[in-house]
């Protein structure tokens, strides 16, 4: 029973062992003669349902190392199959080089295969006729914009991400200028618009008329319209007693703002008790009003900036 147990077992690791994937890398030479070919063997072995991808090289492996020719084999022996990439290459130019590691894809996975450094020596010569030479030493191969991307892509990504945040930062900071400046010409808009209403009404003809109800009372629609704004309350729903009143108890104006309390009460006895301002008094009415508009427009203007800042 115990026998039958090991040959089991010895059974699953040599099956194991032989569809398992592996890379095996060989070269022909590290030391040639001038132009003598050199071949890289790479070797996978597997089997038929294995992807494998051998380096595609088109026709240098480096600056120096010249492709002469790539052979791709397979071999099937017992299920297991061989797949070999024959690598043919030559230096024409003496001293030591590298052979750069091949990557190879086995099933999605990259394996490569070890740097070798090549020598080449010159061919035969008679020493007593030509001088002899040192071997020329290793040659760096010039990078290349790949190798710097490789090498520098975190610095680069950073200076990128720090490009992006800066042009952010300026672009929100011009369009937070902008609307601020929008906001400003809007708010001062709306107060000049209730200035340039109630010019018109001043060049109605309703006083020449005996108008003066019809006067006083667009007049406070002007100036209710232009609270309901500028303090954010619904000032068309109020009488004159309470509106006054919630502009002396929320301070928006002070007890002695007696320019509005004489409008609104001349307005008042002009609706309601018939009461006839003469032109004159409307007139300083209406410049009240003008006033009460421009001085209440400036200091919301200027109060919201110092409260943004």
């Amino acid at each position: 029973m115990k026998r039958k147990i090991v040959y089991i077992f010895s059974f699953l690791f040599l099956y194991t062992f032989a569809y398992s994937q592996e890379l095996k890398c060989s070269i022909s030479a590290t030391k040639i003669k001038y132009g003598e070919p050199i071949i890289l063997k790479l070797e996978v072995k597997g089997n038929k349902s294995d992807r494998i991808v051998f380096p595609y090289i088109k026709d240098t492996l480096t600056y120096h190392l010249e492709l002469l020719n790539i052979k791709i084999d397979t071999l099937t022996h017992d299920k297991i199959r061989i797949y070999t990439d024959s690598i043919s290459f030559s230096v024409y130019e003496l001293g030591q080089f590298k052979v750069p590691p091949q990557k190879v894809i086995i099933n999605s996975k990259e394996y490569f295969s070890p740097e070798y450094h090549i020598t080449v020596d010159s061919m035969a010569i008679d020493s007593l006729k030509q001088p002899l030479y040192d071997i020329r030493p290793i040659i760096t191969e010039p990078k290349t914009i790949k190798d710097y991307i490789e090498q520098y892509w975190m610095y680069m990504l950073a200076g990128l991400i720090f490009i992006i945040i800066f042009i952010i930062v300026i672009i929100s900071y011009y369009l937070e200028k902008k609307g601020k400046g929008s906001w400003r010409k809007k708010n001062s808009d709306l107060g000049i618009l209730a200035i340039k209403k109630i010019n018109k009404l001043e060049k109605s003809n309703y006083l020449n008329r005996g108008l003066s109800k019809k006067y006083y009372s667009e007049l406070i629609v002007i100036l209710k319209d232009y609270m309901e704004f500028r303090w954010k309350f619904p000032a068309s729903k109020l009488i004159t007693e309470d509106l006054i009143s919630y502009l002396i108890n929320n301070k928006f104006i002070n007890k002695e703002e007696e320019a509005l309390i004489v409008i609104f009460h001349s307005a008042d006895l002009a609706k309601f008790a018939k009461s006839r301002p003469t032109i004159q008094e409307t007139r300083i009415h209406t410049e009240m009003a003008r006033k009460f508009i421009n001085d209440t427009k400036m200091e919301f203007l200027n109060l919201k900036e110092k409260n943004e800042y």
